[in-house]
Formats: structure tokens, sequence, C-alpha cells
């Protein structure tokens, strides 16, 4: 099984504007994304993907400055354009990684792949983590099937397309680690308190000489709960979002 690392990004955002561009831990929050997901044991690659549209350019030029490929496809449709991304490359089982979450689990990547090295399942996910601290993996072949015979669509969110639908085999890793069992911690990027949240985290780890992963930054909040409540008002606001566009609430 080739597998690869998709991070799934654009240069778009309406609450706020170039996020995925703002400094994080000393490099651009893009790069620094990039130099994690480069540190995953199980991916055969990481992949930068994004649309053809001009803006998301400098995007290129980051996946080219940190020493990755990229693919620029349909400017709406996320599906297509991780079809035909695993297509150019070859690939048989991506992990999805979207540009807003910057402190996603490396650890939870690889046990993904490491999960579907072993089983056949189309979609899977780790389960109980921070919000944004997952990947989502897919089987090309189940992305091909949803592909298949329509015409290209907005997929902003996409999850539920495999979720409710009972022709995919779908499953949610159980987390052995209590520690990480906080699904109340938001470490997704939507809004200014997002990214004070994040620069106080990677700000930290970064004066205290400690890496910027997810053990590391866990075990910050557990010493400093106070941090949590920087962004708790966020998720409430982008809920309301949703429920007002009538959209999913499942992002990636």
């Amino acid at each position: 099984m080739k597998s690869g690392i998709f991070l799934s990004v654009r240069e778009k955002a309406t609450r706020f504007p170039g996020k995925v561009l703002k400094p994080l831990g000393g490099k651009q929050l893009t790069a620094l994304l990039i130099g994690r997901l480069k540190e995953s044991s199980r991916t055969d690659m990481v992949v930068l993907t994004t649309s053809a549209d001009p803006r998301d350019g400098v995007l290129c030029d980051i996946a080219t400055e940190e020493g990755i490929p990229f693919y620029r496809g349909s400017p709406d449709d996320k599906l297509f354009r991780y079809r035909d991304a695993a297509r150019a490359f070859d690939l048989d089982y991506m992990v999805i990684v979207d540009g807003d979450d910057p402190f996603v689990s490396i650890e939870h990547i690889d046990r993904i792949i490491e999960y579907n090295m072993n089983h056949s399942a189309d979609f899977t996910l780790c389960g109980d983590l921070p919000l944004g601290a997952t990947g989502f993996g897919l089987r090309r072949d189940a992305i091909e099937i949803v592909c298949n015979d329509r015409p290209e669509s907005n997929t902003e969110t996409w999850g539920d397309m495999f979720l409710r639908d009972p022709q995919f085999e779908c499953v949610t890793l159980d987390e052995p680690n209590e520690d990480y069992r906080r699904p109340d911690i938001r470490m997704t990027l939507d809004y200014p308190e997002d990214y004070k949240f994040f620069t106080t985290v990677a700000d930290h780890l970064t004066n205290a000489g400690e890496p910027i992963e997810f053990p590391a930054i866990m075990k910050f909040l557990k010493e400093y709960p106070a941090v949590i409540d920087i962004n708790r008002g966020a998720q409430e606001k982008y809920e309301r979002h949703f429920i007002q566009s009538g959209a999913s609430q499942f992002n990636s």
C-alpha cells in the first residue's frame, strides 16, 4: 500500500484572512505544518494539495521551499482534488490534514496508516482527540466511488459523504491515552482567538526549548489549563455559522 499525507490548504479565508501564512513557532504556519508532517514514519510522501487559483501560488512556493511536491486541482471540489492528486502520485491511501490544523498529531496520523496496512476501511479517524488533532484516512477506491459520475461541486465539507453512506466502512480508532481524550480542546484556526491560542502554546514551547509536537502540546495544556479558555468561545461561533448556512460542521 503506497500512502501519502495530503496537506489540504488554500489562501482564501474570509473569517481570518491570511491565516495559513501567519507566523507560528518561528516559521509561517504552513511551513511549520509541513515540517511537522514530514516527521511521519509511516507515510511514503507528503503532498500539498491546493487549487489552480493564482492566490494559491504562494502555498506552492512554500511547499517547494520545504522540499515537498504540490498538486493544484479543482478550485472548489476537495474530493476531486484529492482523487486527482492520488492518481498523479499513484497513491492507494491518503491521510488528509487540513491547513487550519497546525497542531495535528503525527503519531495519530501514523496510527491511521498503520491500521489500514492490515485493514480495508474506507474512512478512518482517531476519536476523542482535541478538535483539529486527527487526520482523516481515505482509501483511494472510496474517493473514486464518491467522485464517479457526478459533476464537480463545492465540497468544503465532505466527511458526511462517507459517514452517512452505508456502502463505506468507516472506522473511529479509540484513544488509549486518557490525557489525550480531550474533545473539549479546540485546535483549529478560524478566528483571531484561535490564533492567540496557537501562538500562546507555540511561544511557550519554543521559549522552553520544547518541540512543537502533540505530546508536548498536551502536557503544556494540562499544566496550564487556562490557555484552553482563550478560544473556547470560538467553537460556539463556528457552530452558529454552520447552522445558519445549513452546511455540515464536518470540515476537513
